[in-house]
């Protein structure tokens, strides 16, 4: 048992603690810093002395443990306390104000509102939970529902509080905000990274998220990442009767709120914030790419309600996307994962958006026809979103006559196999399965975090296996051992231990994670989580014949297609052979258990007053349902809106329960 310190010790723990939780307070989150670096420096190194001493005093919520030395064992999943939804957005003064209509149609009230504004940060989302003020977990959004505990790296970030103050913190609290980098000390770590000949970020939203999935806490404590509150996703013990109260009540718990928020009354005075903050977009101190607006009263967000995936109470409105002149110098060729060759624009740098712009998309031969570009061409760019940037327009007026033609390649740049182009397709196409550039597509696509989620296994660490002739395929990444990998350059003990024990993990993936990872053609994120639950393993979806798939609700004659000649492919079914003799064993996706639709197949048809035909599927699908296009023997429930037509009739015919949207709701239990 640890030796107790004299009381004289703890008292003055106890006022180094408080002096520098205030000294971060002022610095972080009022801008207003009282004490110089060395003051802060001085005092910080006293209590670390102190509680080197003494261990009985150690204390999670330190200031001295935001610079931890421990590596972490990995990222836990932690599900939030209520599901942490994505916006709908909308891009123009227009489409606000149907935004604006359609809560007025909701609350069947046109009265004045009025709205919180808010900076929308190009950040990473957040959620903070704490307990008697005392922070106990940090969460990614993850897929909304569930998302990655970076509890300690959090505890690093200083204008994320470790206690909250004042006398109105709630017994618990979900806070919810953005991790961001502001614009001068991203450019500042660049640069200082670039002198030191190591790694630089594209952008500051890019730096944030790789900071924080750092196993290393001690990455991200180096990193000048800052927090910022916005919303709350829960609370016990208090209550807040508007956003602009919540965010004051944050505020004074010590955590920090955007500055530039405001309250207004009415559509016009919103429109009129939204003018002024894109006016001063290029000054704000952090990546802003439109703004957030809330209803502003807490009883009216209550009403407004929840669609499927979004709040009816706030929207974001995005900024127009940035744009710049700079030249064409070259025409690059690369192959995708599919074979697909894709044209990619190479620029001379150009600072767009708070970025240095060094390649844009020119997405295939008929967008790249349509540009009519020349090598050496004056062309305008734009980051759409602010994220990904690509080519508007050439401008022939500015050219001089040395410009060349974009020469298209009649052979794979990769492999040398003469290229074709699917019937009725643009893409050009490499047929060669074995190409290198496919093969190491294929890999980093199956161990990116949509499919298998196999940490340290990158682009470079693909390169080095494929080069060493370790991996042919997805199947021989399972076979690898220990020795493989420490024969390889910059792989170290721990390193090699670390992916190792990743794919040894990946041995178990849910079935629409492997499927997402096979990189079946039509076949996406929320596809495969479709075929994984109506068919439940491998084989089954194997033998699944094309009339079975096109029973599905969101699988029409594409996905049915490429489904059947992925799994009718030799090859492919070799590759799914030796993923099972290495051990590869799908688990089941289940529906999600406990819900009114639980196990049943659903059809909506006709038009549905309340719901979108999407808000409406995915309803079913969160109460446990499969919603399905056609009605069959097999369907259990119709759902059935003015104009109905044939499926209605076809629901008659069978016996089929038919019920109406109010119906529909009322066992979802949505009924107003």
């Amino acid at each position: 048992m640890a030796a107790q310190p004299p009381p004289d010790v703890v008292r003055r723990v106890r006022e180094l603690r408080e002096a520098l939780r205030e000294a971060d307070h002022r610095y972080y989150i009022l801008d207003d810093p009282t004490l110089s670096d060395s003051q802060y420096d001085d005092l910080f190194r006293e209590l670390l002395a102190l509680e080197r001493r003494w261990p009985a005093l150690e204390d999670p919520a330190s200031p001295t443990r935001r610079v931890p030395g421990a590596v972490a064992e990995g990222f836990e999943p932690y599900r939030h306390p209520s599901p942490m939804v994505s916006l709908d957005n909308v891009m123009s003064e227009a489409e606000f104000r149907e935004w604006v209509e359609s809560a007025d149609r909701f609350l069947r009230s046109t009265e004045p509102r009025t709205y919180s504004v808010e900076p929308k940060i190009d950040g990473v989302a957040l959620e903070l939970i704490y307990e008697a003020g005392r922070l106990v977990a940090a969460v990614t959004r993850g897929d909304g529902e569930v998302g990655e505990n970076l509890t300690a790296n959090a505890r690093t970030i200083r204008s994320i509080p470790a206690l909250l103050r004042g006398p109105g913190v709630p017994e618990w609290i979900a806070v919810r905000g953005e991790c961001y980098c502001r614009k001068a000390d991203f450019e500042a770590f660049n640069r200082e990274a670039e002198a030191a000949g190591e790694r630089t970020f594209a952008n500051p939203r890019n730096f944030v998220a790789g900071s924080l999935r750092q196993l290393d806490p001690a990455i991200p404590a180096a990193r000048p990442i800052r927090y910022l509150a916005y919303a709350h996703g829960g609370v016990r013990g208090a209550t807040y009767a508007t956003q602009a109260e919540l965010l004051a009540a944050l505020r004074q718990m010590g955590l920090p709120t955007v500055p530039e928020a405001r309250v207004v009354e009415g559509a016009d005075a919103v429109v009129r914030a939204y003018e002024d903050l894109l006016a001063r977009r290029d000054r704000l101190p952090y990546e802003a790419d439109g703004v957030v607006v809330k209803v502003d009263q807490a009883r009216l967000q209550e009403r407004l309600g929840m669609r499927i995936r979004s709040p009816r109470w706030a929207v974001a409105w995005k900024f127009p996307a940035q744009r710049a002149v700079t030249r064409l110098e070259a025409v690059d060729w690369s192959v995708g994962r599919t074979g697909v060759v894709t044209p990619r624009a190479v620029l001379e740098p150009v600072f767009l958006a708070g970025v240095t712009v060094r390649h844009a998309t020119l997405h295939n031969l008929d967008e790249l026809a349509r540009l009519d570009l020349r090598v050496g061409d004056r062309v305008e760019i734009e980051r759409a979103g602010d994220v990904i940037p690509k080519v508007l327009r050439a401008l022939p007026e500015a050219r001089t006559g040395r410009e060349t033609r974009v020469r298209v390649p009649a052979t794979c740049p990769a492999c040398g196999t003469a290229l074709g182009r699917d019937e009725g397709k643009v893409a050009l196409r490499c047929g060669n399965f074995a190409c290198p550039a496919q093969v190491a597509a294929h890999l980093v696509h199956f161990a990116s975090r949509g499919a298998l989620d196999i940490r340290g296994l990158g682009e470079k660490q693909v390169q080095q296996l494929l080069e060493a002739g370790l991996v042919k395929d997805a199947a021989d990444l399972f076979t690898l051992g220990a020795e493989d990998l420490a024969a390889l350059p910059r792989w170290g003990e721990k390193s090699a231990a670390n992916l190792l024990a990743q794919l040894a993990e990946a041995r178990r993936p849910p079935l629409d994670r492997l499927l997402v990872g096979l990189g079946i053609r039509e076949v996406g994120e929320r596809g495969a989580r479709i075929l994984a639950r109506a068919f439940g393993t491998l084989g089954r979806l194997a033998r699944a014949t094309r009339e079975e798939l096109l029973e599905l609700d969101e699988v029409g004659d594409a996905m049915a297609d490429a489904v059947r000649q992925w799994f009718a492919e030799p090859r492919n079914a070799r590759m799914l052979e030796r993923l099972e003799a290495v051990g590869v064993r799908p688990r089941r996706v289940e529906a999600p258990a406990g819900g009114a639709f639980e196990g049943l197949t659903v059809v909506l048809t006709g038009t549905l007053a309340t719901l979108s035909r999407d808000e409406a599927k995915a309803l079913v699908e969160a109460q446990g349902g499969r919603a399905a296009s056609a009605v069959s023997a097999r369907t259990h429930l119709v759902v059935a809106g003015p104009g109905a037509g044939s499926k209605l009739t076809r629901a008659r015919e069978l016996g089929v329960e038919v019920i109406d949207e109010e119906e529909f709701l009322r066992r979802a239990g949505r009924g107003r």
